[in-house]
């Protein structure tokens, strides 16, 4: 990668945080605040419990905006997998502001307001390229040898072998991204429909996919050739999906408490929150693949949060199961309080949670 392409990525990445940070601080000024100025304000009204809701969403933009400009300026070694991953951190912050980028910049409807639509689908090409790139040279690029097909591979497969050596090349992502822009903007307009409208294609969806399974290819064939300092790096990347994964699990026990048990839900938006503590933890554990430091094992907080995680999921399931076995069981006569087989579940889990902990903390491998 060229100074000048280095430089322009910084740059790029920089604008998009910026500008993604300043349209949720315009979206939550138009909905409540009142006291920027910046859009011609309406009256709406928002309960609290919205306006944290929002916060939070945004919390997750400014984080993923940060962290993208981290990416960018990472000098060193692992300078190069940073600007490519920056890239994408950089693209997804900008995304997820776009009520009020749209605020901010406030475009005429029009050919100005198609344009500007339309620019949405670039930034997120942009970001697919960068991850794309970023995983064909994290932890190092491969060698021509490493990239050699499997001889148990059969030979109908050799054609999406050769696309995704291809796709591991320096400009293949970018080329390739533009030439998809290209095509669907191209199409869009002749048969006569918005440019907007070019990311709601088929075609695309069909992009987002196969840009996934590329993502895992690069990622599982790098897990299988990677040397003793490769795996600590990828192991960033476990810890990032035992951070997610650990939130959809308490999710799903707080789902199945409230379901068997009918506990009034409560007035904060609860489970869009959780998510996005979840995914404030994957970007920073992802994130850290690149920016980490030898003194933090990866493989250490992928068990640590693996592990809590699994213990309060099943606090939440044995609750479920004592409450609903006080209320409709044997024991159901005694007239048991609301809320007793959630205090003894609990009370379970404390005092075995240490023999919990070396249990599952085994299902996690070394770095």
């Amino acid at each position: 990668m060229t100074p000048v392409v280095a430089t322009a990525i910084r740059v790029w990445v920089i604008l998009l945080a910026i500008a993604g940070t300043a349209g949720h601080v315009v979206y939550l000024d138009e909905l409540w605040w009142h006291k920027l100025g910046l859009t011609a304000t309406m009256a709406r009204s928002v309960t609290p419990a919205t306006l944290l809701l929002l916060t939070a969403h945004a919390i997750v933009t400014v984080v993923c905006a940060v962290l993208g400009v981290a990416l960018v300026l990472n000098e060193g070694q692992r300078a190069r997998a940073g600007r490519v991953l920056g890239a994408a951190f950089g693209a997804w912050s900008y995304l997820m502001a776009y009520s009020g980028v749209t605020m901010l910049f406030r475009p005429d409807p029009g050919l100005s307001r198609e344009i500007f639509e339309g620019h949405f689908l670039f930034v997120e090409v942009f970001g697919l390229a960068g991850l794309l790139h970023f995983t064909s040279v994290f932890p190092r690029p491969l060698s021509a040898e490493e990239l050699q097909p499997s001889e148990t591979l059969p030979p109908m497969l050799m054609p999406f072998h050769a696309a995704a050596v291809f796709m591991r090349r320096a400009g293949a992502p970018w080329f390739v991204g533009i030439a998809i822009l290209v095509a669907l903007w191209s199409w869009t307009a002749l048969s006569g429909g918005e440019i907007s409208d070019a990311g709601l294609s088929p075609i695309m969806d069909v992009v987002r996919f196969l840009s996934a399974g590329l993502v895992v290819m690069n990622l599982r064939r790098a897990w299988h050739v990677a040397t003793e300092g490769d795996r600590d790096q990828l192991m960033w990347l476990l810890a990032s999906l035992s951070v997610l994964l650990s939130c959809l699990a308490i999710l799903i026990g707080g789902n199945v408490l409230v379901a068997v048990t009918g506990f009034p839900e409560p007035s904060v938006s609860w489970r869009p929150i959780l998510l996005d503590l979840g995914l404030i933890g994957c970007l920073v554990a992802l994130a850290m693949s690149v920016l980490h430091r030898e003194s933090i094992d990866p493989a250490r907080v992928a068990r640590v949060v693996g592990s809590a995680a699994a213990i309060v999921t099943i606090g939440l399931f044995l609750s479920a199961g004592l409450e609903a076995f006080f209320a409709g069981g044997v024991l159901a006569a005694y007239s048991l309080r609301t809320g007793a087989g959630t205090a003894i579940s609990f009370a379970i889990i404390l005092s075995t949670y240490r023999a919990m902990l070396r249990l599952i903390g085994r299902w996690v491998p070394d770095s």
